[in-house]
């Protein structure tokens, strides 16, 4: 990748819209199939905004450009700005396609994942909902930007699902049934006993080490924190 990249800054011709076609081009030459392999190991098997199985299969996961390849045609095959997403034609890369993250125009892109902690970001709802936590580590148009990008618990007056549209029922109902089958799992194995904290906190330590990750596993380590909620 770092060749195909330093050949792709070489080559790109100065003109912007024919800079974003040949990096286009030189995108769609790579091996994608072995591209999403190693994205797999990276990200532990899951999409990286709505945190859902990817695997390879008909279709397969989107390889995404965390800063759209149309506007940043250098970025094209920079590693930082790869990401495996789902293959939801509703909802992540689909639902995102071209657009930044960002809430104005003026304003710079959101940090790209490797670079920032994200897990420290959002939090959800008791109902499986996502949203950007008010301690997030965040200045004031990256914290815009998020909201923009998550969308907001939805209550009377309020039904945005954000740009990546992480509020979509579906998705909503799937990390509530994550959090359904961590509790399964503790009444089946501590029966009539109470599990500690300190055996809650096992368990998220655990989830956080496997290979593949569990589906929703940032709500499911919430949940097994008791920080559903927290910061919102």
């Amino acid at each position: 990748m770092q060749k195909a990249e330093t050949d792709l800054l070489a080559a790109l011709p100065p003109a912007a819209d024919k800079a974003a076609a040949f990096a286009r081009l030189a995108f769609d030459c790579l091996d994608k199939r072995k591209l999403r392999a190693t994205l797999y190991d990276e990200q532990g098997a899951l999409c990286v905004y709505c945190e859902r199985r990817v695997a390879e299969g008909h279709p397969s996961p989107r390889i995404d450009h965390w800063r759209p390849l149309a506007a940043n045609p250098d970025l094209a095959l920079h590693w930082r700005n790869l990401y495996l997403s789902c293959a939801s034609e509703t909802t992540c890369d689909c639902r995102k396609h071209d657009s930044p993250f960002r809430a104005d125009d003026r304003d710079p892109d959101l940090p790209w994942p490797v670079e920032h902690p994200y897990e420290r970001c959002v939090g959800f709802t008791s109902l499986g909902e996502i949203y950007v936590r008010s301690d997030a580590p965040l200045d004031d148009a990256q914290r815009q930007a998020l909201k923009v990008a998550v969308g907001v618990p939805h209550d009377k007056e309020t039904n945005d699902n954000g740009t990546l549209n992480l509020n979509h029922p579906a998705i909503v109902a799937a990390r509530a049934a994550a959090v359904d089958s961590e509790r399964s799992r503790l009444r089946r194995d501590y029966k009539d006993a109470r599990a500690s904290q300190a055996d809650r906190d096992d368990r998220s330590e655990q989830l956080l080490r496997e290979r593949p990750l569990k589906e929703f596993v940032s709500i499911r380590v919430r949940w097994l924190t008791q920080s559903l909620g927290k910061a919102r």
